[in-house]
């Protein structure tokens, strides 16, 4: 009975259709001119809050800082030179499970390279990693290994569009992750993530072990195992893990509870929505007081216009919820077995203790990192690039033991 109730809560049931291929289309991104002049025009009649003399980021997002970038966003943000970019790379958009899913899908052209899966988070997306595309797949060094990366947009993130129905938390995403690399030919893939990325990462090598050759993290989220444990914490420890009681996690809480709510609000405005992810930033980077010296502004901005341009503000919110109704974070699991790396950046939150991640997860690779926060690919692109190399080219030699 355990054994059955383990494998229902972990998502081993009948998986979504596969997609024929005929029905993998290719894609470009082209935002409607009506779209981008209507954003603008709310930038400029937007309806600003006040703020306590003498105040900045004590109370929440900073008015200076959002009115700084509502500025730029409105009057010097170039859209289309971003979106040019991104359409350099192969972009395609299917259906599983009655989801659309968008992805980039760049192939190597060395032969032998390595399926990689990159899968972001949240207020993520795509963009993240698009500095990571061209030297993975592509490396100027011939020791380096070669990969082809596959890039998905989440089910109800950007333009894999809404999501229509209840239930997409992270195992459902996982499984329609599982169906498409099977649906593109790979049988065996790694794959990287942080944020929700980690957690469906996580997800899809429960799922299909046979298939994940390898997991790269830079967030790994485990309870404590006893009571014992927790008062077995040093101070530093403590304060690494206590994030969610020291207040910093609120908008956590709040998308886990009522996500409709705070979407109205934040569909509406595009200052309500650029001050909530500034906030994120703000609080989630590894910068010196502005968030935009760990994050490229046009880049921030690129990220906050996609969710907007694409109507998915509050779909993409509904993870947390989904997450919390299927109680899929507390149900009963087996330890980990598929080899695991783990990097560890030093303004990432709610970290456990090392020993924690062991117990739960087969770390094979432990990298300390210098700097960086939680959106690592962002901020610390040639560090998580590096480290990502370093684990697979084990994996793809055999250094390690891949499971079975």
């Amino acid at each position: 009975a355990l054994l059955l109730h383990s494998a229902i809560a972990l998502g081993q049931t009948q998986p979504p259709a596969k997609p024929d291929l005929a029905t993998i289309r290719p894609f470009k991104m082209h935002v409607p001119d009506g779209v981008l002049i209507d954003l603008r025009r709310r930038l400029a009649e937007a309806n600003w809050p006040d703020q306590l003399p003498g105040t900045t980021w004590e109370y929440g997002a900073d008015i200076k800082k959002v009115q700084e970038l509502a500025d730029y966003w409105e009057n010097r943000y170039d859209w289309r030179l971003h979106e040019a970019q991104i359409n350099r790379f192969d972009q395609f958009t299917t259906e599983i499970d009655g989801q659309q899913i968008y992805f980039i899908h760049q192939r190597s052209p060395r032969p032998g390279a390595i399926p990689l899966l990159l899968i972001h988070g949240w207020p993520g997306s795509v963009l993240e990693f698009l500095a990571l595309i061209e030297p993975l797949t592509d490396p100027k060094d011939s020791h380096s290994p070669a990969f082809d990366v596959i890039v998905p947009s989440l089910p109800g993130f950007g333009f894999s569009g809404l999501t229509t129905t209840r239930g997409w938390g992270p195992q459902r995403m996982a499984k329609a992750l599982v169906v498409l690399m099977d649906c593109l030919g790979y049988s065996k893939y790694g794959i990287q993530g942080g944020d929700w990325g980690s957690l469906i990462a996580r997800d899809m090598a429960y799922q299909a072990p046979a298939h994940v050759i390898g997991l790269h993290l830079n967030l790994i989220t485990v309870d404590p195992p006893n009571s014992e444990a927790v008062a077995e914490m040093s101070d530093a420890e403590r304060k690494r893990f206590s994030w969610f009681d020291r207040g910093e996690s609120s908008f956590f809480s709040l998308q886990a509870a009522e996500p409709q709510t705070l979407a109205y609000a934040l569909t509406d405005s595009p200052v309500g929505w650029l001050a909530w992810m500034i906030d994120k930033f703000q609080l989630l980077t590894d910068n010196n007081g502005d968030f935009l010296t760990a994050v490229d502004r046009d880049t921030f901005l690129t990220e906050a216009t996609l969710y907007w341009v694409t109507g998915t503000v509050g779909s993409a919110m509904r993870i947390y919820r989904e997450n919390r109704l299927t109680g899929e974070e507390t149900a009963p699991r087996p330890r980990l077995e598929t080899p695991v790396a783990y990097a560890d950046f030093p303004r990432e939150v709610a970290v456990p203790p090392f020993r924690w991640i062991t117990r739960r997860y087969n770390v094979v690779q432990k990298t300390e990192m210098p700097k960086g926060g939680h959106f690592a690919a962002l901020e610390q692109p040639d560090l998580l690039l590096a480290d990502i190399r370093k684990f697979f080219a084990k994996v793809d030699r055999k250094q390690i033991e891949i499971a079975p």
